[in-house]
């Protein structure tokens, strides 16, 4: 285990510096001190001891984190018996964005036994761990998720492929008085059984100490965190049900119901902007083993926990965004200290698309125009190849980083001669980079012109009190004094029919190209 927690610090310390020599060139600190501490504990990740938090660690920011501790139970394998257990962890976290954390942990224990034969029997086990954790607030409230991939090996440091075991968590987190509640459920496939080999040859020493499970786990926990200023302090409970059945028939079984219960309380410091301290204290109750399944040589193969572990972590934390030092002299432009105005800062948006015709190609010259309920905005015409931009249309403002929006949507119209206008919409407007699909014009059509006289077809003389009726659109109009008519149509075919009192109700059809001028005289019989 020494060797590959001496590998480890081999890889990340050029990675340390790297990030160490970025906070050093900036003319600001890290992290402000003013900023509320998060909990880092397992897995240089937020969080307790065993229960994760719904939070990721800031965009850029490296942590690394370093535990020990030590470990006590008595009476698991007899009255007189009882073993010590060191712990150590050695994990490196990075947040590539803001919704997203990626660990590294390796893990490692060492357990000596008392009180049976061998008395001093001990064992090294080593498990790295990789985790993907991904948070969002959601108002008020925060969700996530977490996977954790376990690869556990047959011996301190190895890795058996066939033993890889996955947890998969929901995450949520909610606000409790000046704490944050953070809850978990998740599930694990664990395979780990398959690291030990032919364990049955193992002592129950070793045994109790391989740390690997012949059971799946369901998988509760939930933490309560309370930051105050630089410190920070947590107290959390976790329990593992165990599912499944043994997949060796030798093995003991779990009495029906068996659960892993965890409680700690664990307490950190930053000590500047990149050192923090921690600790912590657990108890847990493990599932015992009875006194005939001693005698069996047959115990059921769960991870045996100490009853009381405690233990100290040290972390460090490079890059991220930068904050104005606490101690800087009073600036309101930069809104330090707390007692200056509240700093108000305009929130925009570009809105940006294009303009095409009915066959897919761009129109040029094209003018498009952006209606908004609180301002104005000139409009744009459409480059050669069709696009269209507005940049920084006010959508609202933010107001010590509190954005308000005063422009929810926003209507797009376009026009240009030879063609039907078009529009678009933009439901929720966003600060940033707004896309709008194309807008599509089709062709403006030229409508087609009939006229004509109707007339009484004995005598010749106008019948202006005739009603020409056109299908479809069931248009109606009616002749002037002197018979003729005349009206603009949409190019199609038309059935006509005229009707006047004392007269023959007259039908006939008409077809009408774009831009024609039909002219159809209609002579009415008794």
């Amino acid at each position: 285990m020494r060797g590959l927690v001496a590998a480890v610090c081999l890889v990340l310390a050029p990675v340390a510096a790297w990030a160490q020599a970025d906070v050093s060139a900036s003319a600001e600190p890290g992290p402000s001190d003013e900023a509320p501490a998060q909990g880092v504990v397992y897995g240089a990740m937020p969080g307790g001891i065993h229960a994760p938090s719904a939070e990721v660690l800031p965009r850029g920011v490296i942590e690394v984190s370093m535990l020990s501790g030590y470990g006590y139970r008595k009476g698991l394998l007899g009255p007189d018996e009882h073993f010590d257990r060191a712990l150590g962890d050695i994990a490196f976290a990075y947040a590539p964005t803001d919704l997203l954390t990626l660990a590294l942990s390796f893990d490692g224990r060492y357990d000596v036994h008392y009180g049976i034969p061998v008395s001093g029997d001990d064992g090294l086990v080593g498990d790295p761990h990789l985790f993907a954790r991904l948070a969002k607030a959601v108002g008020a409230a925060r969700i996530g998720a977490q996977l954790d991939i376990w690869f556990p090996g047959a011996k301190a440091p190895s890795i058996t492929g066939s033993a890889t075991s996955v947890d998969a968590r929901l995450l949520g987190g909610f606000a409790v008085g000046p704490g944050t509640l953070s809850l978990d459920v998740g599930f694990r496939l664990d395979n780990s059984i398959k690291s030990a080999g032919e364990y049955g040859k193992l002592s129950l020493q070793d045994r109790v100490s391989l740390g690997v499970s012949d059971y799946d786990e369901v998988m509760a926990g939930a933490l309560l965190a309370f930051p105050a200023g630089k410190a920070w302090l947590g107290v959390e409970g976790t329990l593992e049900a165990f599912v499944g059945s043994p997949t060796n028939a030798g093995d003991a079984t779990l009495r029906e119901g068996s659960l892993l219960v965890r409680g700690g309380v664990t307490a950190g410091f930053h000590v500047t902007p990149v050192w923090s301290l921690a600790a912590y204290v657990e108890v847990a109750k493990v599932p015992g083993i009875e006194l005939a399944q001693i005698m069996a040589n047959s115990i059921p193969i769960i991870p045996y926990e100490p009853v009381v572990t405690a233990g100290l972590g040290l972390e460090a934390r490079f890059g991220g965004p930068h904050r104005a030092s606490p101690i800087a002299e009073k600036d309101c432009h930069k809104h330090v200290p707390p007692d200056c105005p509240a700093v108000k800062v305009p929130l925009t948006a570009d809105i940006t698309g294009s303009v095409v015709d009915d066959a897919g190609k761009p129109v040029v010259a094209a003018k498009v125009a952006v209606t908004l309920k609180n301002s104005s905005v000139a409009p744009v015409t459409t480059d050669d190849k069709g696009n269209y931009a507005f940049k920084g249309v006010p959508i609202g403002t933010s107001i010590d980083g509190r954005p308000s929006l005063e422009e929810t949507g926003v209507e797009l119209a376009v026009t240009v001669d030879g063609k039907k206008p078009g529009s678009a919409s933009i439901a929720q407007v966003a600060p940033g980079d707004n896309v709008v699909p194309p807008i599509k014009l089709e062709p403006l059509v030229q409508p087609a012109k009939l006229k004509g006289i109707v007339r009484a077809r004995a005598t010749g003389k106008p019948v202006p009190a005739a009603t020409i009726t056109l299908d479809p659109g069931d248009k109606k109009l009616e002749p002037d004094r002197d018979g003729s008519f005349a009206i603009e149509l949409p190019p199609g075919q038309y059935k006509i029919t005229v009707t006047a009192k004392g007269f023959a109700t007259q039908e006939l059809e008409i077809s009408l190209a774009p831009n024609d001028v039909a002219i159809k005289n209609i002579d009415l019989s008794k």
